[in-house]
């Protein structure tokens, strides 16, 4: 069974992976699974849109979780590990047409369709940085391509996947999206602006402060290492003052004005303790009585019933909690900060600090 690192690289999997019928695009729906060994991973079913026929995907999820994507990023999988699902050949077909769906004036936008079109180029460099975790000394390997039409491109067009090219290519998709992350454009609203702006000025005096070269750097895109990239940490303190400067809970970057969001942070809590003791029921299940209690402590302290909404917690569905059933926003984080540190409290103190 193959590594899914990320729901996001399963979900581009199902996208590019054709059906026996030759159609491509999966009306999917997906669902967290354990298996008999303890391991954590992710199913997927549904019915191609082109005939018709059921399919369905297993995959193994990694050991400690690995979904870091967010609004400043996209990630399909943490670290050098090269992908299972996707080989280069296939990695670079979605990079180059997230890339090529950005219209060349990208000023003339919207701001949503902005937004979607950074996303657009954050997928991009990100997928070019799955194909660079295959090089050799060299480039691409041949013995890196399993699928058919990747080989077939590789022998057609070796030149593609030669270390400078790629290069190359991420430099020219990080240029298209670092030129969206200036000063905030006219059309903007002006609390928007002053926020982007703000974010701006944070950026700035985090490149400086570290001696980053933020023309060869950009949030999802450090990967080469022809510049001075950021350590893992010095990236991780870029994205929690981002989100505290946002009004956003710094661990999972949702809104500390909304009280779904809260709840959410809470199940994602249960959920990597689930997939990052995976192989430790004891442990696991020690974590999640702390943070079930710590949960419980503040319902009897608050003076406040989950009735309305004790279901959608406890199966994955806080989205559809009807918000004048929920608690107050700034309660609810309480208790996720609580939940926190009662399970960080059994690794004296290390990880979801708040």
């Amino acid at each position: 069974m193959r590594l899914a690192r990320t729901r996001r690289e399963a979900q581009l999997y199902l996208d590019l992976v054709s059906c026996e019928c030759g159609g491509l695009g999966l009306r999917a729906w997906g669902e967290a699974v354990r298996f008999e060994d303890g391991t954590a991973g992710w199913r997927y079913a549904g019915r191609c849109e082109a005939c018709g026929r059921d399919r369905e995907f297993v995959f193994r999820g990694p050991a400690i979780a690995q979904d870091a994507s967010g609004r400043d990023r996209v990630v399909y999988g943490l670290g050098e590990r090269a992908s299972e699902l996707l080989d280069p050949a296939q990695w670079l077909w979605a990079a180059e047409r997230y890339a090529a769906a950005v219209p060349a004036e990208i000023d003339s936008l919207p701001e949503k369709d902005r937004v979607t079109a950074r996303g657009w180029l954050m997928a991009a460099v990100a997928a070019i940085g799955e194909v660079e975790k295959f090089r050799g000394r060299d480039g691409i390997p041949p013995e890196a391509f399993w699928t058919g039409p990747g080989r077939a491109w590789y022998e057609r067009e070796p030149y593609a996947f030669q270390t400078g090219r790629l290069a190359e290519l991420r430099r020219g998709y990080e240029r298209r999206l670092r030129a969206m992350r200036g000063e905030a454009p006219a059309r903007m609203s002006g609390a928007r602006a002053a926020r982007v702006a703000g974010e701006n000025r944070i950026r700035r005096a985090w490149a400086e402060r570290y001696g980053i070269d933020d023309e060869e750097w950009v949030e999802g895109g450090a990967t080469g290492a022809d510049r001075r990239s950021p350590t893992a940490e010095q990236r991780a303190e870029l994205t929690r003052a981002l989100r505290e400067a946002a009004g956003q809970d710094v661990v999972t970057g949702l809104s500390l004005a909304d009280p779904l969001a809260g709840l959410a942070a809470f199940r994602q809590l249960i959920g990597e303790v689930e997939s990052r003791w995976a192989n430790d029921i004891a442990g696991r299940d020690l974590r999640i009585a702390l943070a079930r209690a710590a949960c419980h402590t503040w319902l009897v302290a608050a003076g406040i019933s989950d009735d309305g909404w004790r279901d959608e917690l406890w199966n994955d569905r806080v989205w559809q909690v009807p918000r004048d059933a929920a608690p107050a926003a700034a309660t609810v984080w309480e208790m996720v900060r609580a939940a926190r540190a009662a399970v960080a409290g059994v690794d004296g103190g290390e990880g979801y600090r708040a």
